[in-house]
């Protein structure tokens, strides 16, 4: 196995985080529209996210759903989780009531981070799931006061709007301080992230990924992609989805690199991203490359930091063009 230069790699990856904490602790892990969130902030609001779900009683191999878009408090709830080696569920923000339903059902989770605005879905599936406690996530609480990135219009709230009393202050809780108890994982057989299928072919199924399988996938994506500490990401994509929890939740904290956090994809934004925070390595689709391209000033942001595009072509354009071929 390769090393990372902190940690050898055959530890999970909440470890690394920790390991970049005591290392870098004041490094920039992630840059939310210009708010600094560092390697220190991130590894303590874990720590007190994991402590207070063993307060509740969630313990190993235990699930725990994910309900939001993306936000630093997406990260800190990921690792937290795993910390006391629970298992990441994460569910898709624009999931209807019955297929939020369905999923915890599946689950028999008893616990939930959920995004503000989806809170009301997340109450009316409450009684019919085994749901028990529901933490509730504002994206705009950790947004700075002079943004260095135009916020996409549904960030652009005056007033942080109030929790109700069925759900538990987010980071309130990450800012608490606690500590969780020492847990042994076993990297192979302990299940760390459980992600469900589309549901193309029939009902959505629940994907076990082992801590050994998100290390593994992470590490080979940091050495083939030639990602150091020195690089300035930027993650875009779903964080929720395979794909963007990769390129923005583990390969940050593999490499410890610092990661220009968007909540959606906005081709303005992206060249503000490049331009104001030096990027150099960008995951993206083909569609995002041709929408950032079509911005009519796009020449007049800067864009030589940028050192490497990891590029997807949409899966289904490239089916349906293989579909129309002849035999």
């Amino acid at each position: 196995m390769t090393t990372t230069g902190l940690l050898p790699s055959d530890l999970p990856l909440h470890e690394h985080l920790r390991a970049h904490a005591r290392a870098t602790p004041d490094k920039a892990a992630y840059l939310w529209y210009g708010a600094r969130i560092t390697f220190t902030e991130l590894d303590q609001a874990s720590d007190a996210f994991a402590a207070h779900l063993h307060q509740l009683g969630v313990r190993k191999g235990d699930p725990v759903a994910l309900f939001m878009n993306n936000c630093p408090q997406y990260v800190m709830a990921h690792y937290g989780i795993q910390k006391i080696g629970a298992i990441v569920c994460p569910c898709g923000p624009l999931n209807k009531e019955h297929e939020l339903e369905y999923q915890l059902t599946d689950l028999q989770a008893r616990v939930i981070v959920a995004a503000d605005s989806l809170l009301p879905i997340v109450e009316k599936v409450r009684e019919r799931t085994g749901l028990q406690h529901v933490f509730a996530v504002r994206y705009g609480d950790l947004l700075p006061s002079t943004p260095t990135i135009d916020l996409p219009a549904e960030l652009q709230v005056c007033e942080a709007p109030v929790l109700p009393a069925s759900a538990e202050d987010f980071l309130q809780v990450a800012r608490s301080g606690g500590k969780p108890p020492p847990v042994t994982i076993d990297i192979d057989n302990d299940v760390a992230l459980m992600t469900y299928t589309s549901g193309t072919t029939g009902l959505p199924k629940g994907a076990m990924l082992t801590f050994r399988n998100a290390l593994y996938k992470t590490a080979v994506s940091v050495n083939t992609k030639h990602v150091t500490a020195d690089d300035v990401l930027l993650a875009i994509a779903p964080l929720y989805h395979i794909a963007g929890m990769l390129m923005g939740v583990n390969i940050p904290i593999l490499s410890g690199a610092t990661t220009v956090l968007l909540h959606r994809f906005d081709p303005m934004a992206v060249l503000q991203a490049i331009d104001r925070h030096k990027v150099t390595w960008w995951y993206s689709i083909a569609p995002m490359n041709v929408a950032v391209m079509a911005v009519p000033d796009a020449a007049r942001y800067g864009r030589s930091s940028l050192r490497q595009n990891s590029s997807v072509i949409s899966r289904c354009r490239r089916s349906a063009s293989t579909s129309s071929s002849p035999p």
